[in-house]
């Protein structure tokens, strides 16, 4: 035969539970209370997210669909910007960029990671195919005065002008995909033409 507890028991029970499952999370939360790293841990974790590629880490899905890339491949563009000399003098004093071969979709487009430096006005163009920038580091005004910063993607159709100033603070770093642009200034067109773009 089978023993009914009483309602009494049961309270005691259900407070001698309580109270273990309390002395339980006082223990656990005892024993996960972070450590601080030492300094020279602290550094070289710090120093690791601070380069490529991890510096552009929350970009890589972002930059895989923009190149029309695996995410890995973007991850490996990415690591070429710790190169000093993969960067590029693009044509225009203040602006280097490192070509990309990117996939299928953006066939006969350039695929680029440019840098701006600090202050740099790049001059008014107009595009003629679609171009899309993405800001990984940075910030920029375009000439309709909007401020565009690190996580922005900005689009431009064919047809579309503009020009754009970067941030005097900093750099600006982007990853683009340009279907053909020209300059509104004939000495730029002339330029471009002579390197090919």
């Amino acid at each position: 035969m089978s023993e009914t507890r009483q309602p009494h028991d049961a309270n005691e029970e259900a407070t001698e539970q309580a109270r273990l499952i309390a002395e339980l999370d006082e223990t656990m939360a005892a024993l996960l209370q972070p450590l601080a790293p030492s300094k020279l841990l602290l550094a070289r974790l710090l120093s690791s997210i601070e380069r490529p590629p991890l510096r552009y880490a929350p970009f890589f899905a972002r930059i895989a669909e923009l190149f029309d890339l695996s995410e890995e491949a973007a991850i490996a563009q990415c690591a070429r910007l710790a190169e000093p000399n993969v960067w590029r003098f693009a044509g225009l004093p203040g602006i280097k960029n490192v070509r990309v071969q990117g996939g299928p979709r953006v066939q006969g487009a350039e695929v680029m990671f440019a840098r701006f430096a600090p202050g740099l006005r790049f001059p008014r163009h107009k595009h003629t195919g679609t171009e899309r920038v993405l800001v990984m580091e940075g910030s920029y005004v375009d000439s309709d005065g909007l401020k565009h910063g690190a996580g922005e993607l900005r689009t431009w159709e064919p047809g579309t002008s503009h020009g754009f100033r970067i941030s005097s603070d900093e750099p600006c770093i982007v990853a683009a995909v340009v279907h053909g642009r020209t300059f509104e200034s004939l000495p730029l067109r002339l330029l471009a033409r002579l390197l090919g773009r």
